[in-house]
């Protein structure tokens, strides 16, 4: 069961030592290509070195309550600009809504929802803009909010700059790699905060029995995070990171449908193909759970941490599935002035900093 405790004291206590062993399990993360050498180098070396472009599923129709901003900005995170822009603009909090969470030290291009009412002038809104450091790029109407998971990839263009010495040959050597295997889907560490401080918070939740707040909804997300990550390690630990199972939940790639794997033999020879990917857990009340080897495995996970699928449903988490392997097929590496310059797509959810660490095998 969910842990359940009289003793604040006590709680905290659980919370603290749950987290600590959770970053001991997912401390060292693998590293797919480690058989080759890495280039070493800084990634975020200064802020235009790391460049990350939104692009959502759909277009703005042109009219609507809500007015969509694309505007690109530096050392500013997503959660301060939306609410620096909300105080100007005189909106609620819910009023503002956004795709995903963007780091600080990069140049960013988001689109932010604005709930500002059909009759809102649009020049307002870009007189707002004029006394903010960001650049507008754009400006639209459309009918509904953006929430959280509205994003269709995200394009990068990053900078690893002072590499080791023969570093471009040694990173297409890796991207070779990893266009054969796809490299593993972790969280990267901009998911669980300074020095990882977020897993304690997040763990604390489930040690208290407080009813659940807005803000929490985040800090549950990192308890599911983490336990992904132990899960995605211990996979790759067993020797069949590069195997679907007897047991798996898949996905198809063309149409996004799950299903339970019966036969590994035949679904192996689709796995090869591109065809299908292993999921792993997003733990929650309504999450699909695998059957045979692969569900005892999660199931004790959980239990590891005195959780159950159910304990999830408080903070009203109903969990999902997470691709286990991460493909970037339109990987461009070249060497510039100041290092090498890595431009790819990435899905909504999947992380930059987890292919990087593939060619500089450090987390940052």
């Amino acid at each position: 069961m969910s842990i359940q405790s009289s003793s604040p004291s006590k709680s905290l206590a659980e919370a603290a030592k749950n987290a600590e062993t959770a970053i001991a399990l997912m401390s060292p993360l693998p590293i797919a290509s480690e058989p080759l050498p890495g280039i070493g180098g800084e990634i975020k070396a200064i802020p235009e070195h790391f460049i990350v472009e939104e692009k959502l599923p759909y277009a703005a129709c042109g009219e609507g309550e809500h007015v969509y901003v694309t505007f690109r900005r530096k050392d500013w995170n997503t959660t301060d600009a939306a609410k620096t822009i909300q105080k100007r603009m005189g909106l609620a909090p819910a009023d503002v809504g956004w795709g995903g969470r963007k780091d600080k030290t990069a140049v960013a291009i988001q689109t932010l929802s604005l709930r500002c009412g059909i009759n809102y002038p649009i020049e307002e809104c870009k007189k707002v803009f004029s006394d903010l450091p960001f650049e507008l790029l754009a400006i639209e109407r459309h009918k509904n909010k953006i929430k959280t998971g509205h994003v269709a990839s995200n394009r990068f263009t990053v900078i690893v700059s002072r590499p080791d010495d023969d570093a471009l040959s040694r990173a297409l050597d890796i991207a070779d790699w990893i266009k054969e295997s796809g490299i593993p889907n972790f969280y990267g560490p901009q998911r669980f905060g300074h020095r990882m401080r977020n897993i304690q918070k997040g763990f604390s939740l489930f040690s208290s029995k407080k009813r659940k707040r807005k803000k929490d909804a985040f800090m549950v997300s990192v308890v599911q995070s983490v336990l992904f990550n132990v899960w995605l390690k211990r996979r790759m630990a067993s020797g069949t990171f590069q195997t679907v199972l007897a047991g798996d939940i898949a996905k198809k790639t063309d149409t996004g449908g799950m299903f339970t794997v019966e036969d590994a033999a035949i679904e192996g020879d689709r796995f090869r193909n591109g065809e299908i990917v292993y999921t792993g857990p997003i733990f929650g009340f309504k999450m699909k759970t695998p059957d045979k080897a692969p569900g005892r495995e999660e199931a004790a996970l959980l239990d590891q941490f005195d959780l159950t699928k159910e304990g999830f449903r408080r903070f009203r988490a109903p969990g999902s599935r997470r691709e286990a392997i991460l493909q970037v097929p339109d990987l461009q590496i070249r060497e510039v002035k100041e290092g090498i310059q890595f431009t790819f797509s990435l899905p909504s959810g999947a992380y930059a900093t987890t292919v990087l660490r593939e060619f500089t095998r450090k987390w940052q």
